[in-house]
């Protein structure tokens, strides 16, 4: 297990924050900084860069919801606020439905969580032996892997669609937490392609049930325009559960945390510590 420490000197209460999937934790520095002083922020970083591990370990989102588990536990946490976007939205949700007395107030920033009438056809695909979601899981194993240098990686992904919505300096962030050095010179993806298809591969076709459950306190933020959680999966989610929060951040995506962290910022402190 490996945690990444945002604020390692603090005293406060843990606060987790649980990554999307190949987003790193110091893509989200800027979204998290207004919390630092009122809680010890940590990520558990998932099973993809632990190295130990071959992605075909992964069968089903749960596990890694485990894993989260398993490693606040060993740091003696306890009602423990905790955000999740993306896939860690997914892993929070399955956490806190798990062991909700782990977990004090959650919040769900552009969860995996597609519409219901998707996730059936996605059921049905997989059922007749079907790969959903190819153009991801194709796409993933296609990532450019290698680079001469940081500053090179740094320009590759600027200039990249995916990018054009973020800030230069969390650009710069995801470039220096996305790569290691290679031994061959250079620099590498530390997230490995085959881990980010697998996860891909492997999305849940179950989440809405567990939507329901939850008995914490939740915020849920979805990009107006992501291509992800839908307005279809926000009214979803208002049918399932009535008593949970829901904000929409204008003019953002799937990756709202990074192409708009001052907003993000707000409503989580106004969710967390009041107006």
């Amino acid at each position: 297990m490996k945690i990444f420490d945002y604020n390692p000197n603090s005293v406060k209460p843990y606060l987790h924050l649980a990554h999307a999937n190949g987003f790193l934790p110091p893509t989200y520095q800027k979204a998290l900084e207004p919390l630092f002083d009122h809680y010890h922020v940590v990520s558990i970083l998932a099973r993809p860069v632990w190295g130990d591990t071959f992605p075909s370990w992964l069968k089903s989102w749960s596990q890694m919801a485990d894993d989260m588990i398993h490693g606040l536990k060993r740091m003696g946490a306890h009602r423990v606020e905790a955000i999740g976007h993306s896939l860690g939205g997914v892993l929070t949700l399955y956490a806190a439905v798990k062991e909700p007395d782990l977990f004090n107030r959650i919040i769900l920033i552009d969860p995996t969580m597609l519409a219901p009438g998707l996730l059936r056809k996605i059921r049905i695909m997989k059922f007749f032996g079907f790969e959903a979601r190819s153009f991801l899981i194709k796409g993933a194993l296609r990532r450019k892997r290698e680079w001469k240098s940081l500053e090179a990686a740094y320009e590759y992904f600027r200039g990249r669609q995916l990018f054009k919505n973020w800030p230069d300096d969390i650009v710069k962030s995801y470039a220096e937490s996305i790569t290691v050095l290679s031994p061959q010179g250079g620099v590498s993806l530390s997230y490995p392609p085959e881990w980010e298809a697998q996860i891909y591969r492997t999305i849940p076709t179950d989440i809405w049930k567990y939507a329901g459950l939850l008995t914490q306190p939740t915020l849920v933020i979805r990009g107006e325009n992501s291509n992800t959680f839908l307005a279809d999966g926000e009214k979803a989610f208002r049918a399932i559960n009535s008593k949970v929060q829901l904000e929409v951040v204008p003019a953002a995506g799937h990756l709202v945390p990074q192409e708009k962290p001052e907003e993000v910022a707000k409503l989580v402190v106004k969710f967390l510590l009041g107006p």
